[in-house]
């Protein structure tokens, strides 16, 4: 009885070696089958030479994110997972956080420059605009940059705030009110622009024997003299919203950045309640659509300049 079952234990382990090593070779056999490739080791490569690299060896690239590194130059791997050396199949992904470059950045000299262009400097520096102050100066064109806070040449952190002082030009003198009776409301706000006038309340009172939009008082009267930045009170020649709202205005206003090859700075400025409260004031892409909707029942004022000059604008009476 003893010897049978020995003899039967004995067949029992030849048979489950034979078919552990059966399943092992048809397991490796499948293994080496299919197709398989080598990671390479990509850290500190160029991130499209890497792209290419991964997709010559038929493996898809998956950029985790971005980071800062002082060591490892923009555009170029920092960290890779898989680690190099691994054996994959084709068609896995590979993991990849890229480099931001270094997170300090020397301080351009933004002096001269015209304030979007300056802008658009420290933007492309990582740097943000902190502070703009503006003064009169004979020497510097109005919106030029005159000095900066931190100066040119100091070393900064990306995402650190660069305060400038811009010019208004030179202080301004007394002039001639020029006569706003008889145009429209928007050539009127392009004339004042002009004079750096700034617009102040504005009026509607209707009058059917006139063109309606068109300026019918203006204070400051026409050829009294008066200084820029003077705020100039407007009768517009208009029927004002009943009770139930404005009288054929679209309280939704749209405008299309210009094409271009730069970005522009964009300030849309709403008047309302007696504040002017800024919509937008930031550089934009060339053919961004920008939008506003201003509140029913309100009497309000909008203004877009682009560059710091007054492009269009728009009343809600």
């Amino acid at each position: 009885m003893l010897r049978s079952v020995f003899k039967y234990s004995i067949f029992l382990v030849i048979f489950l070696a034979v078919t552990g090593l059966s399943a092992f070779l048809t397991i490796s056999f499948f293994i080496k089958g299919e197709k398989s490739v080598i990671i390479p080791h990509l850290v500190g490569k160029d991130a499209v030479i890497a792209l290419q690299l991964l997709s010559s060896l038929e493996l898809n690239t998956r950029v985790q994110g971005f980071e800062y590194d002082d060591q490892v130059p923009k555009n170029h791997i920092i960290y890779q997972t898989p680690e190099p050396g691994r054996t994959i199949k084709k068609g896995r992904d590979v993991s990849l956080i890229v480099s931001k470059g270094t997170p300090l950045v020397t301080l351009p000299d933004l002096k001269g420059r015209i304030l979007a262009s300056a802008r658009l400097v420290l933007e492309e520096n990582g740097l943000k605009a902190g502070s703009i102050a503006r003064v009169y100066s004979n020497d510097a064109s109005r919106g030029t940059v005159i000095s900066q806070s931190p100066i040119a040449g100091m070393t900064l952190k990306r995402s650190d705030s660069v305060d400038l002082l811009t010019s208004l030009g030179p202080r301004p003198t007394a002039f001639e009110m020029p006569d706003l009776q008889g145009r429209f409301l928007d050539e009127s706000l392009m004339v004042m622009d002009n004079y750096n006038l700034s617009p102040g309340d504005i009026t509607m009172v209707y009058d059917p024997g006139k063109p309606e939009n068109t300026v019918t008082r203006q204070d400051p009267p026409a050829g009294h003299y008066v200084e820029e930045n003077r705020k100039v009170n407007l009768n517009v020649n208009r029927k004002s919203g009943d009770q139930n709202g404005r009288v054929g205005v679209d309280p939704l206003f749209t405008y299309n950045i210009p094409h271009g090859y730069l970005k522009q700075h964009v300030r849309l400025e709403l008047s309302i309640y007696g504040m002017n409260v800024s919509v937008y004031d930031e550089l934009m892409e060339p053919g961004k659509r920008i939008w506003a909707i201003v509140p029913a029942h309100t009497r309000a004022a909008l203004f877009l300049y682009i560059n710091d000059e007054l492009i269009t604008s728009k009343l809600y009476y």
